[in-house]
């Protein structure tokens, strides 16, 4: 039952990302029907999936996946047990998606009400929209329109027009260049309520020259004294963005590329338009090395030389592998390049030296190096300063103290209403 101001009442439903990070999943609720911002997952300590609150697949007009991480499309194939509603994405999202939820389900599939028939469901058929940017679409009573955001390659905001109300959901998003990515091009956008990530919002990034110029020289110093660099990396965008790092400056050493980011880079360089040096990234598949089996992977690390593999956490995949075989000699190094989540091997390296059950000691080097591909508290003010028309920010996507930090430093520079919701909560419009 909707309150007693009636039926066509506009709300803002938090079903994930209330003073957490990761579980994106926004709905925008209007006159009975909603249209979903994301709907992704989190994972407890033993990595079972943490599903955003319910929604009804047939309240829905629509579903918009705004990136391919699955903190934002991990639950999505739930909604798709029994029905189809209108999937929205990018060709980009679309086709790195179908690659990662499988592997999710190769990883989880006993904790997940969906299996792979349901997750090409969910990608095929004429319930699905690709749209680029600046293209827009109706669902229902929603006019949905996706905008650049610089975050990773075939990353969207989301931009939602309804009862004459423009909300802007930024998802993740990033503000400065990459060798990937352009910035962000929310400058200008006319929207009244704001829905954006504060993941770094009580602090920003060094310059992004200078952590690529120490990254690189780290690791020329690493290969030149007869070492072997792991290099832990996300499959989606970081691996591809180490790659494009080491392409660009040169490399006489041997690079070899581990994992699922093989199979992320084929589908960046078939959608090519979605980079910004497709040149670069095509050069660095070209002259690296990628392992194709076991008998590669014992060679990767005998010699001196870069290893990129997956999962940048160090949590599986081939990059536990190297670790294990590398982590004794401190002619090594490991070299992290992704962030590390609290409980994961990554982290426990970087605090206690230690890795595996058995509490082994890490005699390599180890360093890590700041390439997020989340804007900072720098870029969310600029962000929403360069916003025509805003009279709410919501601020989701972020650690509650974090976001209190944040919340302050807009309320000084903006004349705004700044909400800090919970998950599961509930914003009424108008």
């Amino acid at each position: 039952m909707e309150g007693a101001i009636g039926m066509r009442e506009l709300a803002i439903e938090i079903l994930g990302s209330g003073m957490e990070v990761g579980r994106a999943a926004i709905a925008v609720s209007y006159d009975g029907r909603k249209l979903l911002l994301d709907y992704g997952v989190n994972f407890d300590d033993n990595d079972v999936p943490i599903f955003p609150g319910h929604v009804r697949p047939r309240e829905l007009d629509g579903l918009v996946l705004t990136h391919s991480h699955l903190d934002h499309i991990g639950a999505a194939p739930s909604l798709y047990v029994s029905i189809a509603p209108r999937l929205i994405a990018t060709p980009l999202t679309l086709d790195v998606s179908k690659l990662l939820l499988y592997d999710m389900i190769k990883l989880n599939g006993p904790h997940l009400p969906y299996d792979q028939s349901t997750v090409d469901d969910m990608l095929h058929g004429e319930h699905v929209t690709s749209l680029t940017y600046g293209e827009q679409v109706e669902a229902g009573e929603f006019l949905v329109e996706l905008v650049y955001n610089g975050h990773i390659p075939g990353s969207a905001s989301a931009l939602v027009t309804v009862e004459g109300h423009r909300i802007l959901y930024t998802s993740d998003m990033n503000t400065i260049p990459t060798k990937l990515m352009e910035p962000a091009r929310l400058s200008g956008v006319k929207a009244d309520t704001v829905i954006i990530e504060s993941t770094y919002g009580a602090s920003n990034h060094p310059p992004r020259w200078e952590t690529e110029k120490a990254f690189y020289e780290s690791v020329c110093d690493v290969v030149t004294r007869g070492g072997t660099v792991l290099v832990p990396s996300f499959s989606v965008s970081r691996g591809q963005e180490i790659m494009a790092i080491l392409a660009e400056r040169g490399c006489d050493y041997p690079v070899w590329v581990d994992g699922m980011i093989r199979q992320i880079t084929d589908l960046y360089l078939a959608h090519g338009e979605y980079l910004r040096d497709p040149e670069l990234l095509s050069k660095a598949a070209s002259a690296f090395r990628m392992v194709r089996g076991w008998q590669d992977r014992r060679r990767a690390y005998k010699k001196p030389g870069v290893i990129i593999a997956s999962a940048g956490m160090l949590k599986g995949g081939p990059s536990l592998y190297y670790l294990k075989k590398i982590a004794g000699n401190p002619r090594n190094a490991i070299f992290l390049v992704s962030y590390q989540a609290d409980g994961t091997p990554g982290r426990r390296i970087v605090e206690e030296g230690l890795y595996t059950d058995e509490d082994l000691p890490v005699k390599a080097r180890v360093q890590w190096f700041d390439f997020s591909s989340h804007t900072d508290q720098r870029g969310i003010l600029e962000t929403l300063q360069s916003i025509r028309g805003v009279e709410r920010v919501i601020l989701v996507h972020g650690d509650p103290e974090v976001q209190k930090v944040l919340a302050d430093k807009i309320r000084e520079r903006m004349d705004v209403d700044v909400l800090i919701p919970e998950s599961n909560s509930r914003i009424r419009i108008n």
